[in-house]
């Protein structure tokens, strides 16, 4: 953090402390906090736990030991005085804790200890604190923060009530929480007395956050830049100060998230600006989940969506619609890329170790995993605190993002997909059957040369518009995998550029088993020649990646017969289409209206529209596009599609031609 944070939580509240027992000490019954002082006696005796009886071994307050830690000019060492109200205290052998007041050299009073002198003591609030970390119980001796003490207050008071129903009830034991209580009714009473009116209007003020926040509280929020819920265990919190002076509270959250490299519990350090006067606890960016009026019913969705983020830890396709957080890598503010929404509608996949490999110096994901989970180890009140997005990578924008789960869903399949390719069956059916047996070939034939020859090659030329492309998106939706394309204008134009591009992609749609696309790939195919020596060098750079990819590679050419000779042994299997007839043309009409009708939208064309239209001397591309308008605009003004529509949309192609 660029700011000075400054731990004053312990230094605010032992201030607040020291306030309230001025003001209380003459007045011991202070009245309930959040009904925990409901059963409090009438009228207890001056110096004892105002919900304990009067121990008949003394006043409980003489069991406190009250010093000021003060910085001795003279011999420049620490020394101990009495406090002022408690110098007429007689010492007590069986001092259960020991409060100090540290006071600097200008006899500035800045803050506040409690020793933890009874090992009864200390064990009772390790219970109370079971896991939590920071608290220093487990020091020597063991120190703590005034605020700890107060938060302990509900657990020692529920252990003194249940122990004291019994019928041989444990003496010591009754007398230490007496003294505990004592002291935090003593040195917070009229804290308790300002929130419990705050309470009944479900208030909080800036100065008393900190009685929000014991160790270990569930916390929830939606102060994330996805907007999505998020459940997290507090580890400790403090009141800070920025550079300019303003005050802060800095809270240090746990989470089960995923580093890019392992699985497991990740720390952030969210804060909550300062405010003035009150405001409702539910307004804050965080606050107690058990403070949240639908918290039962939010609590199953999160342990739903935690199961689904453990899913997501290994590679998973899915849909996703909705807004991702990416990076401007042309932006830097602060030494970080500029952080930037952006709007995903298509297939992505999810894959964070992926991640961390080709966008390793990305800043969206951070914070390391403290302690490393596996997931079958996972506790079912686990899941609820697992992050609400996934690190992947988008295909439509290729960018590596932050997706949030509750927009994903998973990939439905067009198992029909084939029949909508208009070429002759024969030949579908042969590269339906290439591609889906290539996952099999590594394990049936190789190379002489280990690694080589493993790849599926296949080009596709012909003009715009004839089913290239479709080819490509269909094989991959017949053999359910994802589809990669990609213009050869992406790889860049510079050797080094394309060759660590082309590497990249490669190694992506190998390990994710993708049919890789790269459209236009001309730039990549053309014959050598002693005049070109920078597209020499693209060629050269592409045929030795072709050598050793193992996945499934399509290229598109509208130039066939100026290819390099080299490829002819590594494109395993060449589709040249032909220019479209009126009887090609109107089975894709056929096929884009019946696709438009299964969108629900009333496809009003009949049989001597769609022959009228496959007489238009246009291509695929061009059909495609006048539907998919035509049917927004319908979907849009909630009418049918007529063929006034669809021609009104042809129009506008052609003026775009």
């Amino acid at each position: 953090m660029s700011d000075h944070v400054h731990n004053t939580a312990a230094g605010d509240a032992s201030h607040q402390a020291n306030h309230d027992h001025s003001n209380t000490k003459n007045s011991k019954s202070s009245t309930g906090f959040s009904n925990i002082f409901s059963k409090k006696k009438e009228a207890p005796e001056a110096g004892t736990c105002a919900t304990c009886d009067p121990e008949p071994t003394g006043k409980t307050s003489e069991r406190i030991e009250r010093l000021d830690e003060v910085f001795d000019k003279e011999t420049r060492k620490k020394v101990f005085l009495p406090t002022a109200e408690a110098q007429k205290t007689t010492k007590n052998p069986k001092t259960v804790l020991k409060v100090r007041r540290l006071i600097d050299e200008h006899s500035r009073h800045h803050a506040t200890k409690v020793d933890i002198i009874s090992e009864i003591l200390r064990q009772e609030l390790l219970a109370i604190f079971k896991g939590a970390a920071s608290t220093n119980l487990n020091s020597s001796p063991p120190e703590v923060d005034p605020e700890l003490m107060f938060h302990a207050y509900g657990g020692l008071k529920e252990k003194l009530d249940k122990e004291q129903t019994k019928a041989n009830s444990d003496d010591e034991l009754v007398g230490v929480l007496c003294v505990a209580l004592q002291y935090i009714e003593e040195d917070f009473g009229a804290t308790m007395e300002t929130l419990k009116s705050l309470e009944a209007q479900d208030e909080i003020t800036f100065e008393l956050l900190w009685t929000l926040f014991p160790p270990n509280t569930h916390i929830y929020s939606k102060a994330n830049v996805l907007s999505e819920e998020q459940l997290s265990i507090l580890s400790h919190s403090a009141y800070g100060t920025r550079l300019d002076g303003t005050k802060y509270y800095q809270l240090v959250l746990q989470l089960i998230s995923h580093d890019r490299r392992k699985f497991g519990w990740v720390k952030n350090y969210p804060t909550i600006a300062t405010f003035e006067g009150a405001t409702k606890v539910q307004d804050l960016p965080f606050f107690p989940f058990s403070r949240h009026a639908n918290h039962d019913k939010i609590r199953e969705s999160l342990h739903q969506r935690g199961k689904r983020f453990v899913e997501l830890c290994s590679p998973t396709y899915q849909e996703y619609v909705g807004q991702s957080m990416g990076e401007n890598r042309n932006v830097v503010i602060q030494g970080v890329y500029k952080q930037v929404m952006i709007h995903v509608v298509g297939r992505v996949m999810i894959d964070p170790v992926m991640f961390s490999q080709h966008a390793g110096d990305s800043d969206l994901v951070q914070g390391n995993v403290d302690k490393q989970l596996h997931a079958p180890s996972l506790m079912d009140a686990d899941f609820m605190f697992c992050d609400h997005k996934v690190a992947g990578f988008s295909f439509h924008q290729k960018i590596w993002c932050l997706f949030a789960i509750s927009n994903m869903s998973p990939v439905v399949w067009n198992e029909d997909a084939f029949s909508k390719l208009v070429l002759r069956h024969s030949t579908r059916d042969l590269i339906h059957a290439l591609v889906k047996s290539h996952k099999h070939a590594r394990n049936t034939f190789d190379d002489v040369v280990s690694g080589k020859g493993l790849g599926l090659v296949g080009l596709l030329s012909g003009n715009p518009g004839v089913g290239k492309t479709l080819t490509a998106e269909v094989i991959a939706e017949a053999t359910k995998r994802p589809l990669y394309m990609l213009s050869a204008g992406e790889l860049g134009t510079e050797v080094k550029e394309v060759d660590e591009r082309l590497s990249m992609v490669l190694e992506i749609t190998r390990v994710w088993g993708c049919v890789l696309l790269i459209d236009e790939a001309d730039v990549f195919l053309q014959k050598r020649d002693v005049l070109h020596l920078q597209r020499n060098a693209l060629v050269s750079i592409f045929l030795r990646r072709l050598e050793y990819f193992q996945g499934v590679l399509l290229m598109t050419t509208n130039r066939e017969s100026t290819i390099d000779p080299a490829f002819e042994s590594r494109i395993h299997f060449k589709l040249q289409y032909p220019d479209l007839t009126a009887a090609s043309r109107r089975d894709i009409w056929s096929n884009c209206l019946a696709s438009a009708a299964a969108t629900s939208v009333d496809v009003q064309l009949q049989e001597n529209d769609i022959t009228e239209l496959a007489g238009l001397d246009i291509n695929g591309r061009q059909i495609k596009n006048a539907i998919a308008c035509a049917v927004s605009i319908a979907v849009e003004e909630e009418k049918p599609l007529t063929m006034r529509d669809v021609k009104v949309m042809l129009d506008m192609v052609a003026l775009d031609e």
